[in-house]
């Protein structure tokens, strides 16, 4: 590094009669210990550096460091580091030298006018990386300085190590720097103006009377949530990289505070605290919240020292929200000047203090945001040897924290600086944060006395990205289904309606088996209200039918024949139908009292059709149009109703979306009690199109696809992801063009490409059935890096909530519902289930609580981000499965994913992933190194299993019930089979004590040991065959016990079979023998 080569030639300071040397305090090994989890960065660095317009003089700035560092003791107090503990001692002033370095800048970093802001970037990224490089602690100073030469500039940069250095600590040495540098250049000196040796200052000592306050402010920690619901866990293994983003608060806004300090008689800084723990609360943190506070720990008569003398206090507050904001004011003032009144208690010595079982993370318990309110830390312009030179504010490019804002108050306003830990936000997270911090300050202006729950966070943007999401203006009314199709048989009974196989029958002949089976039915006495099943295989036959059981003025309700009788015997007797039309072929126990009847042929000699009267059926948009079947929680599937308006709005929506013109064909591709297969079947008929039958053969075999596509020059088809996974290959080369619809499943992303690569005009869309079949629909392109599922379609209106239902901003994830015309009548004999799901919206009214994971995206597009009950708790940490799927989809050889927990996760479970592929049981140890690589440790899958192909429900879904169930199956069989095992003489080989290698025989005996496996080889990864982090920090203990050797669980990441393990720790050895 480049500390190391500026301050060599340092040897001398270790002497035997050097300086004494003293354990370093609690709060000082605190910072050692969280640089152990980064080695070799400068997370815990911090900067004094100032430009000069002119040119610096390099031995007048070395003298003047070589002066501060002499007269003032904490510059010259190094640190050692050992194995485990950390020493302090400070050096001799002849001993502490720091060499002052030179750097020319390259021009980019300077620049007038338009580049100005271009330029100032490439400045602040190297002054940047000088600064966040790491300091050795091995005895020597943590201070090194550099001067930076512009074209017309120069740049002094000072970089400082936290433990002798704090942000109080500027303003001193900034003022000392300036007198001493102008005095030497004036023939002075220093030491006459400024006098001799400072000693290091002290803390304030801790006291009792502090200890009781912080064992009292810190009792039932648990009960603290520092969670948002916006971010991400920055994982076992943070690398601390942090980002900032600084920008002045509103006119508007700083006037609210100014009137409120005023009104509310509190600190500018508590009314703006206040705020911040509004924020929080607002994105889900709370309501008993923990926020730190940098208090200077000074004693008095040391105001001025430079030092480590900071304290980040924990300010404990819970937020009610039926109170309003003078209460919160009120709280928030006690809890800061209470908080500051005992700041003599070091806040790591308060860890010890709380139940760390479910910590807020491995960076804090107490806290993981942080507010700063820092009034004015010195001039920012000043004179140094006649030359005009100003503060350069300097990043280390890191954050110890999740999100900290420091407030900087002046009489010109408030500049918000805000730091985050790029491994918890992205910056448009950050922005968007800071953008309602904004907007809650001027809403809290309005009126303190409301209660602040009721105070919206929504910025400006987040108005304007949703607003403009939903299509503006009021829709109108459109025709049901069977009228828009009695329209074109009106007009077109002689066109071409469907291609079943060999036959193409007209709207004319479809027609007339609809009026067939209508009275077939009005024969047996159906009639509206009533429920009448459809049992067949597409076909003409079953789009008559569905048209003739409305014309009847009843919902149909597709059966699939092929389905195990049993679930049909319970679709039939839930729903109560009454009647039963048959397809060709099939055959149904209907079951006493139901009618059961053959559905109408199409096309039969003599059935040429009648033009449909006026109106066709006695239907409104409230009627039942159909009653279909999903997977419901109890393992029996559960009933949805579905309105003719519903129906119709959808397939207008795609009517004009698609483009969908007469004498264009579409496909019908997907199974009929799959809800999406309506969409296929309808909006051809509505448009005057053509339905084209496609085989079951065509969901799986992308030949038979293709030939379908160019025979019937289809322009429109949808599939599932499954479907497409399966058949992309042999159909591409025929899909440019043509518009596809993907959904039912997540889309992949690699999946989204290898589509949109063909040419096709390539839709993601996104709905449930209790939505009528798609809610949102997005374009997909060849380059997407994450795809989203588009916006509402017509007459819908898509929200994200919040558990107690109130609507969220732009990326924060909640739960996705949605209102409009699409939403369903409810469930069939089920008003628990529809009161608990669907509910009552004040603006937008009737809604569907989908169970999905959703956010906004800046675009106006919505993300679904998975399953809210797919989203787990694995021994204390947070886990997506959908982002595990994601990460191992990845792979190329992985066609498709599925991660299920097998056991209890909130006790011994663990995570099996399933992957679709041809790669064979090779591709294990892949795909372990890829989600190692890339998840957090704890979110590693235990167990990966290879397989043809994933198992799928009626629907073409992932079947995860069946890959939970398979899973579970396969964890018992190998505990039972180790079980079987103990004591069992294993076969040649097969014993770590056959080993030859001593050392990997050993390691083999941990690992079955540990994974309570048999079986072990060389070659056994601990982490493909059950291991977890907790096991492996197991594994690390017994490491220690038996073979004397201390590592870290990253080694045991990094080498993860007995084999490798051995080779590393003998290679280690080898190291600490040789002195290396």
């Amino acid at each position: 590094m480049q500390y190391v080569a500026e301050n060599a030639g340092n040897e001398g300071r270790s002497a035997a009669n050097g300086p004494a040397t003293v354990p370093a305090s609690r709060k000082e090994e605190a910072l050692w210990l969280l640089e152990r989890f980064v080695p070799g960065t400068g997370v815990n660095n911090l900067s004094l550096a100032f430009r000069v317009t002119g040119r610096l003089r390099p031995e007048l700035l070395q003298e003047t460091l070589a002066f501060l560092i002499r007269r003032h003791e904490v510059l010259r107090t190094t640190f050692v580091a050992g194995d485990v503990t950390l020493a302090r001692r400070v050096l001799a002033a002849d001993d502490a030298k720091v060499l002052v370095t030179e750097e020319d800048l390259p021009a980019g970093a300077f620049a007038d006018g338009d580049g100005a802001a271009a330029a100032d970037d490439v400045l602040d990224g190297i002054l940047t990386r000088y600064v966040g490089a790491g300091f050795v602690m091995d005895g020597g100073p943590l201070v090194r300085a550099r001067l930076f030469h512009g074209p017309r500039e120069d740049v002094f940069c000072v970089a400082l190590h936290h433990l002798v250095f704090d942000t109080i600590s500027a303003t001193t040495l900034l003022g000392e720097f300036a007198v001493v540098y102008s005095t030497l250049a004036a023939g002075g000196r220093p030491e006459e103006v400024l006098g001799g040796v400072v000693p290091a200052a002290q803390d304030i000592e801790p006291t009792d009377r502090s200890r009781r306050f912080w064992r009292k402010q810190l009792r039932d920690f648990g009960s603290v949530q520092p969670r948002l619901w916006l971010g991400a866990d920055a994982g076992d293994e943070p690398d601390l990289v942090g980002a900032t983003i600084t920008r002045p608060l509103p006119d508007e806004a700083v006037a609210v505070v100014r009137r409120l300090q005023e009104e509310l008689r509190a600190p500018e800084a508590v009314v703006l605290l206040a705020v911040y723990y509004l924020l929080l609360t607002q994105h889900g943190a709370g309501p008993d919240l923990v926020v730190g506070s940098p208090v200077n720990s000074r004693r008095p008569e040391d105001a001025a020292a430079i030092g480590y003398h900071v304290n980040v206090v924990p300010l404990r507050l819970r937020v009610d929200p039926e109170q309003g904001f003078t209460e919160l004011v009120r709280k928030a003032r006690s809890v800061f000047i209470n908080s500051i009144s005992h700041a003599d208690v070091p806040v790591d010595s308060l860890l010890l203090e709380v139940d760390r079982a479910d910590s807020a993370g491995w960076r804090n318990t107490l806290f993981q945001h942080v507010f700063n309110y820092v009034p004015g830390v010195g001039t920012d312009e000043f004179t140094l040897d006649g030359m005009p030179a100003r503060f350069q504010p300097v990043e280390n490019g890191f954050s110890k924290f999740d999100l900290e804002f420091f407030v900087l108050p002046s009489d010109d306003g408030i500049r918000l600086r805000t730091a985050y830990h790029t491994g918890a936000f992205a910056r448009d997270e950050v922005e968007a944060l800071i953008g309602r911090y904004e907007a809650l300050l001027i809403a809290v202006g309005a009126d303190v006395e409301r209660p602040v729950g009721e105070l919206s966070a929504w910025s400006p943007t987040d108005h304007e990205v949703v607003g403009a999401a939903h299509r503006a203006g009021p829709v109108g009314a459109v025709p049901s289904v069977p009228e828009a199709v009695a329209e074109r048989v009106r007009s077109t009974p002689d066109a071409v309606a469907v291609v079943d196989g060999g036959r193409e029958l007209t709207y004319g002949q479809l027609w007339a088996a609809a009026v067939r089976n209508r009275e077939r039915l009005a024969a047996a006495g159906l009639g509206r209200g009533d429920v009448v099943a459809v049992a067949a295989s597409r076909g003409a036959e079953l789009a008559a039918a569905t048209l003739g059981v409305w014309l009847a003025g009843a919902a149909y309700l597709p059966i699939d024949p092929d389905h195990p009788e049993r679930r049909i015997a319970h679709q039939l007797s839930d729903s109560g139908a009454r009647a039963v039309l048959l397809g060709p072929g099939v055959e149904l126990a209907a079951g006493p009292g139901v009618f059961a009847a053959p559905m109408a042929p199409v096309g039969e000699a003599g059935g040429a059709g009648e033009v449909p009267a006026e109106p066709v059926a006695a239907v409104g948009g409230s009627d039942l149009a159909y009653l279909i079947y999903t997977s419901g929680s109890t393992g029996l599937p559960k009933g949805t109703l579905l309105t003719h308006g519903n129906l119709a709005n959808l397939v207008e929506h795609f009517r004009e979306e698609l483009g969908a013109a007469a004498g264009e064909s579409t496909l019908w591709l997907t199974t009929f009690t799959f809800d999406i297969s309506a969409l296929e079947l309808f909006l051809p008929l509505v448009t005057g199109g053509r339905l084209v039958v496609a085989p079951d053969e065509a969901r799986t075999d992308g030949a038979v696809l293709a030939g379908l596509l160019t025979s019937y020059d289809v322009g429109i088809v949808q599939a599932t992801p499954t479907t497409w996974r399966l058949v992309v290959e042999a159909a591409a080369p025929v899909l440019a063009g043509r518009r596809v619809l993907c959904g039912g499943e997540p889309l992949p992303v690699a999946l989204a490409r290898a589509l949109a690569a063909t040419g096709c005009v390539l839709r993601n869309v996104y709905g449930p059935t209790e939505t009528t079949i798609w809610s949102t629909s997005g374009l997909v392109g060849p380059d997407v890096e994450r795809v989203a599922a588009g916006r509402p379609v017509r007459d819908t209106r898509v929200f994200v909530a919040d558990p107690a239902g109130r609507e969220l901003p732009v990326l924060v994830p909640g739960e996705l519902c949605v209102a409009g015309g699409g939403v369903a009548a409810g469930y069939h004999g089920r008003p628990e289930l529809t009161a608990e799901r669907f509910g009552e919206h004040a603006s937008y009214g009737r809604f569907y609580r989908t169970g999905d994971r959703a956010r906004w995206l800046a675009d106006g597009t919505v993300e679904v981000l998975g399953r809210v009950d797919r989203q787990i708790k694995l021994r204390g940490v947070r886990i997506e499965l959908g982002e595990l799927e994601a990460v191992l989809a990845g792979h190329p050889d992985v066609r498709a994913c599925a991660v299920v927990v097998a056991g209890d996760a909130g006790g011994d479970g663990v995570l099996v992933a399933f992957a679709e592929s041809a790669a064979g049981e090779e591709l294990v140890e892949e795909l372990w190194r890829q989600a190692s690589a890339r998840l957090p440790r704890a979110s590693v899958p235990q167990e990966f299993v290879v397989v043809e192909s994933l198992p799928t429900n009626a629907s073409q879904k992932v079947d995860y019930p069946a890959l939970t169930r398979a899973a579970s199956e396969r964890l018992a069989r190998a505990a039972a089979d180790a079980d079987g095992a103990e004591g069992a003489a294993p076969a040649d080989g097969g014993s770590p004590a056959a080993h030859e290698d001593e050392l990997v025989a050993t390691l083999m005996g941990l690992w079955g040991e540990v994974l309570g496996r048999d079986g072990i080889t060389p070659d056994t990864n601990f982490f493909t065959h059950g291991g977890h982090s907790l096991l492996g920090v197991r594994l690390v203990q017994r490491l220690e016990e038996t073979v004397q050797v201390t590592l870290k669980l990253a080694q045991i990441f990094s080498y993860p079979t007995p084999s490798t393990l051995a080779d590393f720790v003998r290679a280690s050895m080898v190291r600490t023998n040789s002195g290396s």
